[in-house]
């Protein structure tokens, strides 16, 4: 008997062995509560142990500071969600403490998608591209002109760069509009 044919089965082996206890035990869905609204677009999350793990809502992007809608935003994501029991699909875990993820409410509405349909994000095309129910989500919400696509929204972001001579995208987002500035402007 030859020494290779038993090198290919202990290679085999290994491999096989590696690969199932480095198996990711997050890649299923997981049930845990809302504790907190850390962001526009991430949660804290308890899952049973006591303690929070970050999740970030994969695939979006949320609305910018000069975009007006972050207490909208964070008054939906609160009355929503806080202290709501939601099922977690992660999609990248970074730490046992954070990860990227879909998250849905118990009735299976997916929050992901619903940030979106409400124009409070856009879809993360080059990090979710795969994801139909962002995509529609957006296509719905540029239709109905909400949130980000709303048309007085985005005059007034142009204004604001037309005003302020050559800004870049970064500038513009991190731009501060005042409503009442905007109100007597009407």
């Amino acid at each position: 008997m030859t020494i290779v044919p038993i090198l290919v089965v202990v290679a085999f082996a290994i491999l096989a062995m590696y690969l199932f206890l480095n198996k990711k035990s997050d890649d299923k869905d997981r049930e845990g509560i809302v504790r907190d609204i850390l962001q526009k677009d991430a949660l804290a999350i308890d899952f049973g142990d006591g303690r929070s793990v970050v999740v970030k809502l994969f695939g979006i992007t949320p609305a910018t500071e000069a975009e007006m809608l972050d207490e909208k935003i964070f008054s939906f994501l609160d009355e929503t969600l806080r202290g709501q029991k939601v099922s977690v699909k992660p999609v990248q875990v970074a730490s046992t403490d954070v990860m990227s993820a879909e998250v849905r409410t118990l009735g299976g509405e997916y929050v992901n998608a619903v940030l979106v349909r409400q124009g409070f994000a856009r879809w993360h095309v080059s990090e979710a591209s795969g994801d139909g129910a962002l995509g529609e989500a957006q296509q719905l919400a540029q239709s109905q002109q909400v949130g980000v696509w709303n048309p007085a929204i985005i005059q007034l972001l142009e204004d604001r760069r037309n005003s302020a001579g050559e800004l870049s995208d970064d500038d513009i987002a991190n731009m501060e509009v005042d409503p009442d500035e905007q109100q007597t402007k009407e």
